[in-house]
């Protein structure tokens, strides 16, 4: 990565700032479409105005939180835009939230009103008399359920104009809470500043996105992925996006070359899906050369080579902390995430925030080197910011080492990691090993109990559909390819792993499951795996 990025002044890092000057060197040009419609940067700005004029109708002040659950199309875009230019602040909620996990999100960010698909009404019936702040729910579709008194049901071409005017913003501002899903406890509200979201987004730390480019967007615009590193990076490059409802492996090249795209954010497990799907001799007959990959998968360079893919990118990123690591386009490389950015300081340490010597494993801390780069805490949980910032750096919970190229590869989550026969052990690299075997769809690792004290290791696992549960043969499968410590003792299959409405594992629930009757057990002969030829 360059020693520099090539950011504009903080002062320019805004919502407005970026749609601003679109709008006035590309009125005409397609800035986000859907499968339905598309709008320019004019049309859209001027939409996006005639919806914060309603909000403004509604008694939504500057500052306030609105609630947005909507699905991937045009219209998400449209609310997110009359609220990022008007200084209202956006709360994106998933569209899985129902119960205690919704009604923790609308309270917790004390928003009054929430801009609704009519699928999700129900989901919020249900919870509506637990929400004492909500006055009104905007609803985008034709049915509207029986609401408490309260609350004013409004359709979403309803609230449309007049038009409201852009408010000059700073980089200080909020522009949205974005809740992360809790694994451990409730969901937590990460504050993000204009500055922040911009320089998360920024094709200067992305990489490739220029006017020229169509963004292909299939990750839900209620996570970053979607929103930040999709849409918006598209935006702040002056290029063109193209959300989707959804990822399909099986449509996937075929929507590429609908719509001319040329450009995506592609989950690893997105990319082991389209490399699993049967070849067709159109499968380099695209216009997609870049691709930013995370986490870039075994076998890049043969996915690359049946797609026609040029070069491709990764980064390290969360919620809290903006995209701290990056592999530039053609740097990127399987097991590693890229190396500090210029503007970011980065240190790996212990349990004490003591650095660890070079080459071992550590928490990663990061610190910015400019203001408001990263989030400026919980919303409304001081206790978690307090803890997150202790010793005044950012602590992310993720365990790194550095290589040898000076790429940080991502070992594990902090809490996942595990000891075993005096090795410590990474479930996320286990897990990458067994998701390697062709029958399996879905893996978690934990670390159990043993009598030998420390770990022992239990594999929980998801096969597709029609295979055939074989603990053994999965099991002689990563005598091969792992250390004998990182091999695990007991293995179960399941129907499905548990998961939070943002799609992470629940590893505490599988840990309290803990090992069970049904568990096949395999325990190591002598503490290390079988010689070749000898009997397991």
């Amino acid at each position: 990565m360059s020693s520099r990025l090539n950011l504009p002044p903080l002062a320019e890092r805004t919502f407005t700032s970026v749609i601003g000057r679109h709008v006035a060197m590309r009125p005409d040009q397609a800035a986000v479409r859907d499968p339905e419609r598309s709008l320019s940067y004019g049309a859209l700005y001027e939409e996006a105005l005639a919806v914060a004029g309603g909000f403004g109708r509604l008694g939504v002040r500057e500052g306030e939180a609105v609630l947005v659950m909507l699905d991937n199309h045009l219209d998400s875009v449209v609310a997110w835009w009359a609220l990022a230019l008007t200084r209202r602040v956006e709360v994106p909620v998933n569209t899985a939230y129902r119960g205690s996990i919704l009604a923790h999100v609308a309270n917790n960010s004390c928003a009054r009103a929430i801009v609704i698909d009519e699928p999700y009404l129900p989901v919020l019936a249900e919870v509506i008399d637990q929400l004492p702040r909500v006055e009104h729910v905007i609803v985008r579709g034709a049915m509207a359920l029986a609401m408490p008194p309260k609350v004013r049901v409004h359709g979403w071409e309803e609230i449309r104009g007049p038009r409201a005017a852009p408010v000059a913003l700073e980089p200080w501002d909020l522009m949205g809470i974005m809740y992360t899903s809790g694994t451990t406890g409730p969901s937590k509200g990460v504050r993000v500043t204009q500055a922040h979201a911009y320089g998360y987004a920024s094709p200067a730390v992305l990489g490739r996105a220029v006017p020229q480019d169509v963004s292909l967007v299939t990750l839900p615009l209620f996570h970053i992925g979607g929103q930040w590193a999709g849409v918006y990076n598209s935006l702040i490059a002056g290029g063109s996006s193209v959300v989707l409802p959804r990822f399909s492996a099986t449509s996937y090249w075929d929507d590429v070359r609908r719509y001319g795209c040329t450009y995506t954010l592609m989950l690893g497990a997105m990319a082991n899906f389209l490399y699993q799907q049967p070849a067709r001799e159109d499968d380099r007959r695209h216009g997609l050369r870049q691709v930013l990959m995370v986490p870039v998968i075994a076998q890049m360079e043969a996915f690359c080579e049946r797609f026609a893919i040029d070069s491709v990118a990764t980064a390290y990123g969360l919620t809290e902390g903006s995209t701290a690591l990056v592999a530039a386009l053609g740097s990127a490389r399987a097991g590693a995430v890229g190396v500090p950015r210029p503007d970011f300081d980065i240190r790996l340490v212990d349990e004490h925030d003591i650095e660890v010597p070079a080459g071992k494993v550590g928490e990663l801390l990061i610190r910015p080197q400019e203001p408001w780069s990263v989030m400026d805490g919980y919303h409304k949980m001081p206790e978690a910011t307090i803890a997150a910032w202790r010793n005044q750096w950012l602590h992310t919970g993720d365990a790194f080492r550095v290589d040898t190229d000076g790429q940080y590869v991502f070992v594990d989550r902090m809490k996942d990691a595990m000891r075993r026969r005096g090795e410590n052990v990474s479930s996320f690299e286990v897990e990458k090993e067994i998701m390697e075997h062709p029958a399996v769809l879905e893996a978690a690792v934990i670390g159990v109990p043993s009598a030998a004290s420390e770990d022992d290791i239990l594999a929980c696992v998801v096969l597709r559909p029609g295979a055939v549960p074989d603990a053994d043969a999965l099991l002689d499968f990563l005598e091969a390819r792992l250390p004998y410590f990182m091999v695990p003792r007991y293995v179960d299959f399941l129907v499905e792993l548990p998961k939070t409405p943002t799609a992470k594992v629940r590893k505490q629930e599988l840990r309290a499951r803990g090992v069970t009757p049904t568990s096949h057990d395999r325990p190591p002969k002598n503490g290390k795996r079988p010689a070749a030829g000898e009997k397991k």
